[in-house]
């Protein structure tokens, strides 16, 4: 007969912890983790360059590594759901991969300045399956159920292959462009420095690859003259309403006007009045007439001329005026374009009077009472035209191991338009920090021991592109390479888009090489189109095919229209065709002898 033990003596059974306790651990993680991946990228701190492995992909797989590690515990330890308790391994690497999906697609509908990508998922992926295969693993050795354990090894299997070499680097590559793009490189132009602060940017990219300088400090320099708009841009129209009523409208700077290249400056603040082109002029003597008079009147009793307005298209049909009123008009120094669109450019000089472009919008440049027609503008326009300044390319190059003294070409263009006044600068994120981004992402492919290529591989940075191709003119006129031996030459300029293929320029000159770079799009759909074009002079490959050396000009379509402008920002580039270009720029490398060399 057993031993009853007394009721008080029994140990109270213990209650199992809260199934809420243990979901809130991975909830708690996955909240941090939806923090950071949607924080904007601009708020995000710069992120180191490793040789091997991205540092963003190991980052993905360490934060799903964490994610799926503490899911499984979870799903392990709770009691509602048995099942899933004793499938926790599968249902942990399932939830993973699904969460890691859902930030891919927020990242890429977001307006964040993030843009989802498949890659990352897979780091996602690679780390939940580590994860999950580590803790099945443990779970055998202490003799726990076996659950699933080769689904998320051979997963793991799989998958680790594909990412053990990344093709290119997105992430990075998007971090590039917004460095390139950020307020503090003043537009990589002629104002504080900013083009200057580009080249010491990429002056440590190169060297964290580890490339071989073709110049001292990987720096070729140069001079040129550039007209520049460093201070005070400001401008005002003042309607006339009635005699007690005037309406002032002060216009932004870079978003309803901007200051022609040309252009000279103010003497501090100007007050002038607005002396409308009417288009009748072309078609009615009388009309003519009338315009002469206005304009003999303000010549004779303003001291300031008076600003001529009048549309873009205007400005074409001028020619066909009598020669008398031509002459007039001529003598008007200072011009307002019209225009349906802004687009900024530079200039090596300065003309005699100030000229402005402004959006052609109906209510700021036509008069509210027709009664009084004549309209006052206030400005000020501080412009310096800088004599000599020394800007540079930057070169560097990886040696083939079979013909070191064969040389291959990659190029872009770093510069762009810099400031407009104080408060205004022109980011140029497609133009040009996409093909410069694309130029990094080929030169750390080639960087890597595995990737070293036959022939040599030169990749040339160049200053001043968009004051006139001053840049690659000088490098053709002082080459460091012998133009003889630079075998072929491809230009990257304008890669943010894609979403309607690209563009070869030379295309239609080079037609061999063209037909190998068709080639190789059809048979591996790198981008969804690939046209053709003949001769022109619209970037940095231009003075290298006349001067016999063979070169493409490579760009994407589609996407943002954002072009020289203050639109040309980081967040309105899809980057869509980036990974597509890179793939196909590579192949067509690899087979002009940037392969590496066949082991024997």
């Amino acid at each position: 007969m057993g031993v009853v033990m007394p009721i008080s003596s029994r140990t109270p059974p213990q209650p199992k912890p809260s199934c809420r306790f243990f979901a809130a651990l991975p909830l708690l993680w996955a909240a941090l983790v939806l923090v950071l991946t949607l924080t904007p990228a601009a708020d995000m701190p710069v992120t180191p360059v490793w040789e091997l492995l991205s540092f963003d992909t190991a980052a993905h797989a360490g934060v799903f590594v964490v994610l799926a590690g503490l899911s499984r515990f979870s799903l392990r330890h709770q009691s509602r759901w048995p099942l899933l308790a004793r499938h926790a391994g599968a249902a942990a690497l399932l939830v993973s991969v699904l969460f890691g999906g859902l930030i891919e697609l927020l990242q890429h509908h977001m307006h964040l300045g993030r843009h989802g990508d498949w890659t990352d998922l897979l780091s996602d992926a690679i780390g939940a399956a580590l994860a999950v295969g580590v803790a099945t693993l443990w779970a055998a050795r202490r003799r726990e159920p076996l659950q699933l354990p080769i689904v998320p090894l051979l997963l793991l299997g799989a998958l680790l292959p594909a990412i053990g070499a990344p093709a290119q680097d997105i992430p990075r590559a998007r971090r590039t462009i917004e460095k390139l793009a950020a307020p503090e490189l003043h537009g990589r132009g002629y104002v504080q420095q900013g083009e200057h602060k580009a080249a010491a940017y990429l002056r440590g990219r190169l060297r964290e690859l580890k490339l071989e300088p073709l110049a001292p400090n990987y720096t070729q320099p140069f001079t040129l003259d550039v007209n520049t708009f460093p201070g005070t841009v400001a401008l005002s129209v003042t309607h006339v309403v009635t005699l007690d009523k005037v309406v002032t409208k002060e216009l932004v700077p870079g978003a309803e006007f901007i200051v022609a290249s040309e252009s000279k400056g103010t003497s501090g603040l100007l007050t002038t009045s607005a002396l409308r082109l009417d288009t009748l002029c072309f078609f009615q003597a009388s009309a003519q007439q009338a315009l002469q008079r206005r304009a003999w009147h303000w010549l004779s009793t303003l001291g300031t001329p008076p600003f001529l307005v009048l549309t873009a298209r205007d400005v074409q049909r001028l020619p066909t005026l009598p020669p008398a009123l031509r002459q007039t008009l001529d003598s008007l120094p200072n011009r307002i374009v019209l225009v349906p669109k802004l687009t900024a450019s530079l200039a090596p000089a300065q003309v005699a009077g100030i000229h402005i472009e402004a959006l052609n919008e109906p209510v700021t440049w036509y008069p509210l009472n027709p009664e009084y027609p004549e309209d006052l503008l206030t400005l000020q326009v501080d412009a310096q035209l800088q004599r000599n300044y020394q800007t540079q390319n930057l070169a560097a190059v990886i040696r083939g191991t079979a013909q070191p003294d064969s040389f291959l070409v990659v190029s872009a263009h770093y510069d762009h338009l810099g400031r407009m006044g104080r408060n205004t600068y022109f980011p140029g994120a497609n133009d040009n920090a996409s093909g410069v981004a694309l130029l990094l992402e080929l030169a750390a492919h080639y960087a890597r021991p595995e990737n070293r290529p036959a022939y040599s591989v030169v990749f040339l940075l160049f200053g001043a592109e968009e004051a006139g191709l001053v840049g690659s003119r000088y490098f053709v006129a002082h080459p460091l390479v012998p133009l003889a031996r630079i075998k072929f030459l491809v230009n990257l300029d304008l890669l943010g888009t894609g979403e309607e293929g690209a563009t070869v320029v030379n295309g239609r000159v080079f037609e061999a090489p063209f037909r190998c770079l068709l080639a190789l799009n059809n048979a591996y759909h790198y981008l969804p189109a690939l046209g053709a074009r003949g001769r022109a002079a619209n970037s940095d490959h231009f003075p290298f095919s006349e001067a016999g050396v063979p070169a493409f000009f490579i760009y994407t379509r589609g996407g943002s229209a954002a072009y020289h402008d203050v639109n040309d920002k980081p967040a309105a580039l899809s980057l869509a065709g980036f990974a597509g270009a890179f793939g196909l720029v590579r192949d067509f490398l690899g087979e002009l002898g940037a392969a590496p060399a066949a082991k024997k």
